[in-house]
C-alpha cells in the first residue's frame, strides 16, 4: 500500500468561509455541452438544449371560438336577419366555403368557412325552419380565433436553458413538436465509505451500522436528467483511490461521504491524491460539515461529504446540488429567505445549517425549529421540509429575522 503524507493534503488556506466554499464548489463545473434528443413523453424537467421556433402558428387557422353559426355580417345592423342555414362544419374537417346570404353551423375549434366574419353563439339565435333569425345589434368578428394570435410561426417560443415543466410539454404538443434536445443527462456517482457500514436489509450487528447516507444522497440528488449511482467501501485507501480512479472516468461528480476528517480511519482525502486528484478545499466553517473537501479527480468534479447523515445531507443541498444544476445549465436560483419563528444562538465564525419547518403566516414565510441539535440525528430530517442558513455571529439572531433557507425537496418553495 502506498502512503500519501498527511501534509501533502493539508490546505494551506486552513478553513474556508461558508460563502467561500459555496463559489468554489460552482467554479468547478460549467454547463455541459453535450445535448441528447428525448421523446416529448419524457421530457419534464429536462433543460432545453436549444431554443425552440415555431413551426407552425397557433391557431394554425381561422376557427370558431363557441358552438354557433359562422355568417358574414359585413356592416349590417339594424333590423334581425333570417338566414338559411347550408352546411355544417365540425372541428377536423377541411374549411367550407360560406355561400352569400346563408348561414354555416359550426362547433368550437373547427375551420372558419371562408367567406364567413363572425360566429354567432348558439344561444343567441332562434331556429325558424331551417333558418335562424339574428339578433339585431350583432357585433363583427365576433368569436373568433385568428391563426397567429396565441404564436406566430417562425417565433421563438421557448429559450435555451429553460427547464420544462407541464406547461411547456402542452406548448410543445401544440406545435406538433414530438422530440425535443436537452442536456444530456449528468451522472453522479456516491461512494459511501466506511468499514462498519452494512446495506439495507442485512442482520444487524452490535458493532455495524447501516448505510443511510448512500440511499439518502441518491433519492436527494437524482431527478430529471440526472443518474445517480451509489457504492459502498472500506477503511482502504487503495481500494478507496481505485473506486475513485474508475468512477471519476464516467462520472461527472463524484461525491464521498465520510472519511474527510483527520482520524485516523479518514482516508478520502489521501486517497483522492494517491488517485491523481486534486484538493481546494479540505475544512468549512460551518456546522455540521467542517470536515468537507472541494476538488477534482480525472474527468469529474470531487465532493467530500462528511459522514453524518444532517451534515451530508445539508451540505449536499448546499454544495452537489447546484453544482448539479449548473451542469444541466439550469440558470441559478435567486435565494429564497425566511423569517425565524424563535430567536437563536448564533456562532461566531461558523455559518450554521438548521433543520427547519416552513408555514406561512399572515403571508409571510416562517421558519420553525424542529428536533434537538445533533448532526447524527434523522428524525430532524424527517419533521423538517427545509434548512435554514444562520450566518455566524457574536450577537443573539433574533426572532423574526430574515434568513436563507433551502427547501429539502426542490421548487416545493421556489415555484
Amino acid at each position: 500500500m502506498s502512503v500519501v503524507p498527511r501534509d501533502c493534503f493539508v490546505s494551506a488556506r486552513g478553513l474556508v468561509s461558508f460563502e467561500v466554499a459555496r463559489l468554489t464548489a460552482l467554479a468547478l463545473v460549467r454547463a455541459q455541452a453535450r445535448s441528447e434528443v428525448v421523446p416529448l413523453a419524457e421530457a419534464r424537467g429536462r433543460v432545453l438544449a436549444a431554443p425552440v421556433v415555431a413551426p407552425r402558428s397557433l391557431p394554425a387557422f381561422d376557427q370558431a371560438a363557441m358552438d354557433g353559426y359562422a355568417i358574414a355580417l359585413g356592416d349590417r345592423t339594424g333590423l334581425p336577419l333570417l338566414l338559411p342555414v347550408e352546411g355544417t362544419t365540425e372541428a377536423g374537417d377541411p374549411p367550407a366555403v360560406l355561400a352569400p346570404g346563408t348561414a354555416h353551423r359550426i362547433t368550437t375549434g373547427a375551420a372558419l368557412p371562408r367567406g364567413a366574419d363572425t360566429v354567432v353563439m348558439q344561444e343567441e339565435v332562434t331556429l325558424v325552419d331551417g333558418a335562424i333569425a339574428l339578433p339585431p345589434g350583432l357585433p363583427a368578428n365576433d368569436h373568433i380565433r385568428r391563426a397567429g394570435e396565441d404564436i406566430a410561426r417562425g417565433t421563438t417560443v421557448l429559450a435555451c436553458g429553460r427547464t420544462l415543466g407541464w406547461p411547456e410539454i402542452t406548448l410543445l404538443a401544440a406545435l406538433g413538436i414530438a422530440a425535443i434536445p436537452v442536456a444530456a443527462t449528468v451522472k453522479v456517482v456516491v461512494l459511501a465509505t466506511g468499514s462498519e457500514l452494512m446495506r439495507a436489509g442485512e442482520p444487524a450487528s452490535a458493532s455495524h451500522i447501516h448505510d443511510s447516507n448512500g440511499p439518502m444522497l441518491a433519492a436527494l440528488l437524482a431527478g430529471p436528467g440526472v443518474e445517480v449511482g451509489a457504492i459502498t467501501v472500506g477503511d482502504e485507501v487503495d481500494a478507496i483511490a481505485h473506486l475513485l480512479a474508475t468512477l471519476s472516468a464516467t462520472a461527472d461528480v463524484v461525491v464521498t461521504t465520510a472519511g474527510v476528517a483527520d482520524g485516523s480511519r479518514d482516508h478520502v482525502r489521501a486517497a483522492i491524491l494517491q488517485a491523481g486528484g486534486t484538493l481546494d478545499v479540505v475544512k468549512v466553517a460551518m456546522k455540521p460539515g467542517k470536515p468537507l473537501a472541494l476538488g477534482r479527480i480525472g474527468r469529474a468534479a470531487f465532493v467530500g461529504l462528511p459522514g453524518n447523515p444532517q451534515a451530508a445531507a445539508f451540505a449536499a443541498l448546499a454544495f452537489v446540488r447546484p453544482m448539479i444544476d449548473m451542469l444541466r445549465g439550469v440558470p441559478a436560483a435567486k435565494r429564497l429567505t425566511a423569517r425565524l419563528a424563535t430567536a437563536r444562538k448564533a456562532r461566531a465564525g461558523r455559518t450554521e445549517l438548521v433543520p427547519m419547518r416552513l408555514a406561512c403566516e399572515e403571508g409571510t414565510l416562517v421558519a420553525h425549529s424542529v428536533g434537538p441539535d445533533g448532526s447524527h440525528r434523522l428524525a430532524p430530517l424527517a419533521a423538517a421540509d427545509a434548512v435554514a442558513i444562520l450566518p455566524g455571529s457574536d450577537e443573539p439572531i433574533a426572532a423574526g429575522m430574515p434568513v436563507e433557507i433551502l427547501s429539502l425537496e426542490r421548487y416545493r418553495f421556489e415555484r
